[in-house]
């Protein structure tokens, strides 16, 4: 197993009148070329727990694995762990600094202590995995769109060759445009290059059609587990933990509340035309 998550539980400021139990017992299997995802309501505890997959956090209890290893426990120490497991947080574009592209994301590689040859390779490589033309490693990253600057700050992680890649929240505050590039750009470096990839996301069409299992959190504590059809099949359950259904496994829901003969674990528009088209031509 890749990345294993044990027994683990995380509490803010403990002994104080401030403390906050964020996570609480929580266990978690995260096999090579995972693609999972992370919902819940804000405050549920989803970017606590990634925080604590590559050593930004250490649980109050518990433990976070790595290939079986104890991420604190490895003689190669929590550089390494962050090279091998990549955090992109919200807005990463905010952290961009350097005057050029290449310079930033040439920033990990560098404190890799490769050479100059290996850095320029990794860079050209990152750029295209994220889909930007190579002629934007001598331009600002200030210069650029929203979206693509923060394919820049993908770029950075992915030229440390990481094997596990978090993104919270990648697609926040973009426009539509810029949102599908973005998810398009992580589906890709899943299936050609077989990343694994841990998502944490507000959108349920999102995860939904992209995300081979999703983890629900609620009160820090794990609600549900399982593929998207198993966890959008108890509409009721994630209603009450704030969650809204896809907006096609709604429709499908509802119907089949009407008394069609409809499946619900349906998640696109073409997907859902196709289960109404069969239900009329059985009527």
């Amino acid at each position: 197993m890749l990345l294993t998550v044990e027994n683990l539980s995380y509490t803010y400021m403990p002994g104080t009148p401030f403390e906050v139990k964020a996570l609480k017992n929580i266990n978690l299997e995260i096999p090579r070329g995972e693609y999972l995802a992370i919902i819940g309501q804000t405050g549920s505890g989803k970017s606590t727990l990634v925080q604590h997959l590559n050593g930004l956090l250490k649980p109050t209890k518990g433990r976070v694995l790595l290939e079986g290893e104890d991420i604190y426990q490895r003689k190669s120490g929590l550089k390494d762990l962050r090279q091998r497991v990549g955090l992109l947080f919200q807005f990463p574009e905010q952290q961009l600094f350097e005057e050029t592209v290449f310079a930033d994301v040439a920033f990990g590689p560098k404190n890799m202590g490769l050479d100059e040859a290996e850095i320029k390779r990794r860079v050209e490589k990152a750029l295209t995995l994220v889909g930007l033309p190579l002629d934007v490693a001598q331009r600002s990253p200030f210069s650029l769109s929203g979206g693509q600057m923060r394919r820049v700050a993908m770029a950075g992680v992915l030229a440390m060759q990481p094997d596990v890649l978090i993104l919270d929240e990648p697609a926040a505050g973009l426009d539509p445009r810029g949102k599908t590039e973005i998810f398009d750009q992580i589906d890709r470096l899943h299936q050609e290059e077989n990343l694994t990839v841990v998502l944490v996301s507000h959108s349920m069409e999102d995860v939904a059609v992209r995300a081979k299992h999703l983890l629900v959190l609620g009160d820090g504590e794990v609600k549900h587990y399982g593929t998207p059809a198993e966890v959008f099949t108890d509409a009721a359950e994630l209603e009450q933990l704030g969650l809204a259904l896809p907006q096609m496994a709604l429709l499908m829901h509802r119907l089949r509340q009407s008394g069609k003969d409809v499946p619900t674990d349906v998640f696109t528009v073409a997907a859902a035309r196709d289960a109404i088209l069969r239900m009329l031509e059985v009527q």
